[in-house]
């Protein structure tokens, strides 16, 4: 099978339609399968690119075609490491805008030769970009995204007075929120629920926490935040150097109010890294919300699903009230599997075709380019001609995927879901590592499964 692999930097594909023309163009290639990331190529954890190399390792790739050599990535290392994983596999490279033959001496020199020069353009940019970053903070300019209640003004960080519905200022609500959190009685998770209430503002109570100890607040400019949120000795901080939303008593309070509400299930309370790991609790999502659920162990040992968010902002963000059992959820997780597994039973590569011929919208986007290609091109006619040509390209790949039946999963789901003894006899932990295998996500709500998402 002859396959494609395609990628852009998020700032390539903010200001271009790159990743479309490589598709089309890797697409015109005879690629049947195309992966696609949206990341940067210095990266080793992009989520297609990985899985590219897995299907190369696993023997159902026969070519792999890219547009360009940096495609793959913008290190020497990652790129080496590429060319002698596809070698090993018998896969072979096509690059499109440099046409050469990796199993030659010289075409091996040459693929290499392009990765250097793509590495060495990405350390340039990460050069120019570290530059302007060392000119920014020299300035002590603001972030582009300053917190609540503060604005950008003049590159520097000033109140915000855009007048809130409430017709309170956002930063006269933000001092309000302040306040109302070094009442005696106040938590983190009160508070958030008073300023959805009264302003419709949703907040968490751990970003409530982080808000409210930013430094920005205290009339202070900071600098590498990210990646270090909770190491504040790594920050490069620049004191009062705008006007102060809290004063450093305040903060002080805060602080302190902050170490109290630990005792008071407001954030990161109980955590143990020794608990019992539970199937499918990591999975389940709230119906009403969408936010991820927890599970509620009872004494009587009960563990009951509930939303994170309700449980935080109340009943006025979320109308999940009733828990959910998580026995009653793997049940009808079990009877999804099972069903699935009677499916893949029955699988022929016959009715794939037939299904493939007669897909009533893979064939209404082929009738739909017939139309367009017979109208006098203009640019509003190519662009759409384009996009049907994409999602032609979607169509067909799902169409592939769906052809592609692990045969180590089949025998994963004859295993579980054949015999009910062994499957029952299994650990919850055993249990737990076949779920993520086979599950995307359970949605549930008021005590009822709503959706299973498979992954088979």
């Amino acid at each position: 099978m002859r396959i494609g692999y395609v990628r852009v930097s998020t700032g390539e594909q903010a200001d271009t339609d790159a990743l479309e023309q490589q598709t089309t163009r890797v697409e015109k290639a005879g690629a049947v399968l195309i992966f696609s990331d949206v990341e940067s190529g210095r990266s080793d954890k992009r989520t297609e690119f990985n899985k590219m190399l897995a299907m190369c390792k696993q023997g159902k790739a026969t070519e792999l075609v890219v547009t360009r050599i940096d495609r793959l990535a913008r290190s020497v290392i990652t790129i080496h490491r590429t060319l002698v994983t596809l070698e090993e596999c018998g896969v072979k490279l096509i690059v499109l805008d440099a046409p050469v033959d990796t199993s030659s001496p010289f075409g091996w020199f040459s693929v290499n030769q392009m990765a250097g020069l793509a590495e060495f353009e990405s350390r340039l940019l990460s050069n120019r970009i570290r530059h302007g970053l060392n000119y920014f903070r020299e300035q002590k300019k603001a972030s582009p995204r300053p917190p609540f209640g503060y604005q950008r003004v003049d590159e520097k960080y000033a109140p915000d007075m855009t007048v809130h519905d409430s017709g309170k200022t956002h930063w006269e609500i933000a001092l309000d929120i302040i306040d109302y959190f070094l009442l005696a009685l106040s938590t983190l998770r009160n508070t958030a629920q008073y300023v959805l209430e009264k302003y419709g503002i949703s907040w968490t109570a751990a970003g409530l926490k982080y808000w409210m100890t930013n430094p920005v607040l205290q009339g202070d400019t900071v600098y590498n935040v990210r990646g270090n949120l909770n190491a504040p000795h790594k920050w490069e901080r620049h004191q009062d150097t705008h006007q102060a939303l809290i004063s450093k008593t305040k903060y002080k309070n805060i602080l302190n109010k902050l170490e109290e509400n630990k005792t008071k299930y407001s954030y990161g309370n109980n955590k143990n890294s020794n608990k019992e790991q539970l199937p499918l609790v990591d999975q389940i999502i709230c119906g009403d919300c969408g936010y991820k659920c927890f599970c509620l162990k009872r004494k009587w040992a009960t563990y009951r699903i509930r939303c994170k968010k309700r449980d935080n902002l109340g009943d006025s963000f979320c109308k999940n009230r009733t828990s959910t059992y998580l026995e009653h959820v793997m049940s009808v997780a079990d009877a999804a599997l099972a069903a699935r597994y009677q499916e893949i039973q029955k699988y022929t590569v016959d009715n794939l075709s037939s299904q493939e011929e007669d897909d009533p919208e893979l064939i209404a986007r082929q009738e739909q380019l017939k139309a367009l290609r017979s109208l006098p091109p203009n640019p509003i006619i190519q662009n759409a001609i384009e996009q049907t040509l994409l999602d032609i390209q979607a169509l067909k790949q799902r169409k592939v995927v769906a052809k592609q039946v692990n045969a180590e999963l089949v025998k994963m789901l004859a295993i579980c879901f054949t015999d009910q003894e062994y499957w029952s006899g299994l650990s919850w932990t055993d249990k737990r590592t076949i779920y993520r295998e086979l599950i995307d996500y359970v949605k549930v709500l008021n005590g009822e499964v709503l959706e299973i998402k498979l992954l088979v």
